[in-house]
């Protein structure tokens, strides 16, 4: 669907490489840890919990409901949700720096619900702040895709707290609902049993997080409609094509086009279980450089007009009739591309993933997937052989996360990659993973 595209913007080791004591984390890293743990002592005593009830495996998130201030917040319309990820990951084989670093990241919901709120009905206002830090990198082994989507974003902002969702909400009847502002496309899949995920719960690989489309920036302002028909459900996009992970209030939106995008996803049933087909047309007005121009005598041209078209298939393998939510099942999506100016000629993304692989073990989560991206063919005649070995890529993860209480997960992933740099080796990325949710 359109939401699983956008463009990639890589900030291929633009991340400080300093050494330092715990796995390479600066201290930064360990002022940060340091105030977490500070919180997640602190907190349960101010309002009158201690770390020893009886609930602490059970809760949902580790400083519990905050003497009730937590539900009373959220039946007074604000929702609250603080999580924080650490990596340890590194380059096990292929081309490379082959020490294992250690990186985090915060991630801070804040929802808020006007009906709730007492002002107006159906409206919302959902934000999304981040904050990386760290030493492992988000690229690795030559791979031009994030083979870390956490630490990915914020993009060109390591150690800056960034706003890369925040947008307002409104339901319009009861089929209906837009969403103004500014997202992250990601944002948008949160949902999804297969993709999404942030990087932080389930594939941490960019492609198998959120599909590149080659016209959906890192983070894009705009407007996003749904539209509930019978049987189909439409999505409607219309965003500005540049990325705007540090823009708040821009003067220049729409200054350099716009890119338009609808899909249509059909909800049925296929030998008893649920089956979604989903396609998406998008289409961008912008101007890209023309890559038959590159190492042409007369400069660098550009060329506008780009599109991408999806089709995407979903059909859930295991459904539980006791957890609606622990299934897991098959997932392929599809695209083909005008190559030029979109930097995507084609893509292929398969899978099987969900949650309650295992019986008895409905909160764990697992996938394993595979992406082939044929980067443009006018790109890549343009650039071989006279600049670089440049070719398509393609990759393999899997991962699995365990539940070891519904605030604890600790997470397994490993990626191995035949990057586009085709003077490098494949590349084997092992990584683990720890959430804990406040």
């Amino acid at each position: 669907m359109a939401l699983m595209m956008y463009t990639v913007n890589h900030r291929q080791n633009s991340i400080p490489l300093g050494k330092a004591a715990f796995y390479g984390c600066t201290r930064r890293s360990f002022i940060i840890i340091s105030a977490l743990l500070l919180l997640v002592l602190v907190t349960p005593l101010a309002f009158g919990q201690s770390a020893g009830e009886a609930d602490l495996l059970t809760r949902s998130a580790l400083t519990g409901d905050w003497g009730g201030a937590r539900s009373w917040l959220a039946d007074n319309g604000v929702s609250l949700d603080l999580r924080y990820t650490s990596f340890y990951q590194g380059l096990a084989s292929g081309t490379g720096d082959k020490d294992f670093e250690y990186g985090g990241k915060i991630d801070a919901f804040i929802n808020l619900n006007s009906n709730k709120m007492g002002l107006w009905e159906g409206g919302g206002f959902r934000s999304h702040l981040e904050y990386s830090h760290g030493d492992a990198p988000a690229n690795l082994g030559g791979a031009i895709f994030a083979v870390n989507t956490a630490l990915y974003w914020p993009t060109e902002t390591p150690e800056e707290l960034v706003a890369t969702s925040l947008y307002f909400t409104q339901k319009v009847g009861d089929r209906s609902s837009i969403a103004l502002g500014k997202f992250n496309p990601v944002d948008l899949l949160a949902a999804d049993p297969f993709y999404g995920g942030w990087g932080i719960d389930r594939f941490m690989n960019l492609i198998l997080a959120a599909p590149p489309s080659g016209l959906i920036p890192v983070v894009f302002m705009g407007a996003v409609a749904n539209i509930r028909t019978k049987p189909v459900i439409w999505t409607v996009m219309a965003f500005d094509p540049n990325d705007r992970t540090n823009d708040y209030f821009p003067g220049d939106l729409f200054s350099d086009g716009v890119n338009i995008s609808v899909s249509g996803a059909h909800n049925t049933t296929l030998a008893g279980r649920k089956t979604t087909y989903a396609a998406t047309v998008l289409y961008s007005t912008a101007e890209g450089t023309d890559y038959s121009s590159l190492g042409g005598l007369n400069g660098t041209s550009t060329k506008s007009g780009s599109y991408n078209i999806s089709f995407e298939f979903k059909h859930n393998l295991k459904e539980s009739t006791k957890e609606p939510n622990a299934t897991w099942g098959f997932y392929l999506k599809a695209a083909i591309t005008d190559g030029n100016p979109n930097y995507v000629q084609r893509s292929l993304v398969v899978g099987i993933g969900g949650k309650a692989l295992f019986f008895g073990r409905p909160q764990d989560s697992f996938g394993v997937g595979a992406y082939l991206y044929n980067l443009s063919d006018t790109l890549q005649d343009s650039l071989n052989p006279s600049y670089t070995n440049f070719q398509d890529e393609g990759a393999i993860e899997a991962f699995y996360s365990w539940a070891m209480t519904p605030w604890l997960q600790i997470g397994a992933d490993i990626q191995y990659i035949n990057p586009a740099r085709g003077d490098y080796k494949n590349a084997l990325v092992p990584s683990l993973r720890t959430q804990i949710r406040f």
